[in-house]
């Protein structure tokens, strides 16, 4: 087996990529009302008692561990708290949703940090080290993670058939199956699949803080990609509810995935540009590196540097979407015009380099992880289909998409797949917050990277422009990738991300303007590489050619480059993406 394309799955997302847990195994799997079986099951339980959920005293909350691995570390509290099924029903039905509390550690604990997954389809999980790194950075905060209504252990929409480890594409629905999935989910939830929406999430959120909040203290919201999304339909439904909300890497109202590949290939133009006005880079690819790659494209279709195609299946269907992953990370992306530099020279170390690199970031441990299974392929379907894409009859045709993308060097191959299941999936209809902005004066903080693929920085400039009053702040983070509060640029590993600095200025005082000051130390884009790094990635200190420093030892990973593996490790096989090296001939 080689390399097998992206399916359509989790796509604005968080870029970190964290062990996850509240008790150290999967909850099981919720009914179409209540909770998640064996949670603590506050108010009605699910059995369609009174929707409101009860004041903060009567939460229950019971201590956890914060990561799932580590049932002997650190310790957060976790509770499901009632809310509406259909929220136009106040004595309804209810679901649990499920929410980790992680207690600021200072005297002066002064408000709440709620923190919004993106996707659609990710778990609150995934902040579970951002929240230990957050509680000694800023210890007057509570921190809150939530599961979105659908996902993990918030009434989780779930295929158990299309999500078995037999199945095509394991825990992840692959496109063929998702008209069986579809089937499952309308036999367990019927017409309150149309429940599990944006809009119903918004409405859960207000909810859980109203009843944990206290009273004088601040209440903060970061939502982050498909995040912000959440955040901002949040801002509709409760305008005036928060003390402030930071949009982190913004899907605006009216994003859709249509030109989600598109994108990801105008960014990598421009990642490339700057690798033509620097001199090593230029040196090595021209003045115009974006043409060395088109001109790989070309040889590779013809048949050029066959033993990768042999080994591991790279061609030129396939290298468009390990560029595109390559992208995503601002140490990541600093290999990929040595990418294109060594595969069209194709000499035997270039070779060895490439298979090496291929085998740091792509041929990793491929099994499910428990993060994995707190996502939810459904919930994406069910967001991205209704909202994120073009109602019939306004829907681009394959063949339409089939043409864009043949124009595509860098790309994940998702914008088709969402077009093929267009028509399949029973989208449900736009309310009236769909693809309209929010009026609201309370602060903002907006900040996305003009570097960032998923959420590009023409697709989120539109939210400074509607959401302009005076203590509302738009941000461009240079250089910066998906998640500018943790894809930052930093001098040196382990120097604070600006993104970061930036949203712990505006949580100090967010009626302030924001201390920008950080972006002048957000060092210029690097062609040359970090010798430790290549030497793990490529196997030489060189980025470029054979060379390899005297006395130069190979080790583990650095931490932080591992740390930006394991984030892509993850982003592939939430896509139902491996890659397999074959076996020699």
């Amino acid at each position: 087996m080689g390399l097998r394309l992206i399916s359509l799955g989790l796509s604005l997302t968080l870029c970190s990529a964290i062990a996850i847990g509240c008790d150290g195994s999967v909850e099981p799997e919720p009914g179409p009302t209540g909770g998640a079986g064996g949670a603590p099951e506050p108010g009605g339980g699910g059995s369609g008692g009174d929707a409101g959920a009860p004041p903060t005293s009567d939460v229950e909350w019971v201590e956890c561990p914060l990561y799932v691995d580590q049932p002997d570390g650190p310790k957060a509290e976790c509770a499901w708290i009632d809310v509406a099924l259909r929220w136009e029903e106040a004595t309804g039905p209810t679901i649990g949703i499920f929410v980790q509390r992680l207690r600021g550690t200072a005297d002066n604990v002064r408000g709440q940090l709620w923190l919004l997954e993106g996707g659609p389809g990710g778990s609150g999980a995934d902040f579970d080290s951002f929240m230990e790194a957050m509680q000694d950075l800023d210890p007057t905060l509570d921190l809150y993670a939530v599961d979105h209504r659908g996902v993990g252990r918030s009434a989780r929409l779930s295929c158990p058939a299309q999500e078995s480890p037999a199945s095509a594409w394991g825990i992840n629905v692959a496109p063929e199956e998702a008209a069986l999935c579809r089937d499952a989910l309308i036999e367990t939830w019927g017409d309150d699949l149309a429940e599990f929406s944006t809009t119903a999430a918004a409405r859960d959120l207000a909810r859980l803080i109203e009843v944990t909040a206290e009273p004088s203290k601040d209440v903060f919201v970061y939502g982050v990609s498909y995040g912000t999304y959440w955040a901002h339909r949040y801002l509709q439904i409760a305008p005036d509810q928060a003390t402030a909300v930071i949009l982190d890497s913004i899907a605006p109202p009216g994003e859709s995935f249509v030109a989600y590949d598109a994108d990801f290939d105008q960014v990598a133009q421009d990642f490339m540009a700057l690798c033509g006005a620097d001199a090593l880079c230029s040196e090595k690819l021209d003045s115009d590196p974006w043409a060395a790659l088109v001109d790989l494209s070309t040889a590779l279709e013809g048949g050029h540097c066959p033993e990768l195609t042999a080994s591991w299946g790279l061609d030129a269907s396939t290298l468009p979407v390990v560029l595109a992953s390559l992208l995503m990370s601002s140490v990541a992306r600093t290999y990929m015009p040595a990418v294109v530099y060594r595969y069209a020279r194709c000499e035997p170390g270039d070779v060895a380099a490439i298979d090496k690199l291929l085998t740091v970031f792509f041929g990793g441990p491929q099994e499910t992880s428990y993060y994995d299974e707190l996502s939810s392929d459904a919930l994406f379907y069910n967001v991205a289909l209704s909202e994120l894409w073009p109602n019939a009859p306004e829907h681009p045709t394959p063949e339409e998409i089939d043409m864009i993308e043949a124009g595509l060097q860098v790309t994940t191959g998702l914008s088709p797949r969402v077009t093929a299941l267009q028509d399949l999936w029973p989208a449900y209809p736009d309310d009236v917050f769909v693809d309209q902005w929010a009026e609201t004066s309370i602060p903002i903080l907006m900040m996305n990277g003009d570097l960032d693929p998923q959420t590009p920085i023409w697709v989120a400039a539109p939210a400074g422009e509607q959401l302009n009053a005076a203590n509302q702040q738009f941000v461009l983070v240079p250089r910066s990738a998906h998640c500018v509060a943790v894809s930052t640029p930093v001098a040196q590993p382990g120097d604070q991300p600006c993104g970061l600095s930036l949203m712990l200025s505006f949580l100090g005082d967010p009626n302030a303007t924001v201390d920008q000051s950080c972006i002048a130390t957000i060092p210029v884009e690097s062609f040359t590489g970090v010798a430790e790094n290549n030497l793990y990635v490529f196997g030489t200190t060189d980025l470029w050619e054979h060379a390899t420093a005297p006395n130069a030892v190979p080790s583990p990973a650095p931490s932080h480059l591992r740390r930006e593996i394991s984030r892509t490790q993850r982003w592939l096989r939430t896509r139902g993406f491996s890659v397999t090296r074959k076996a020699m001939q």
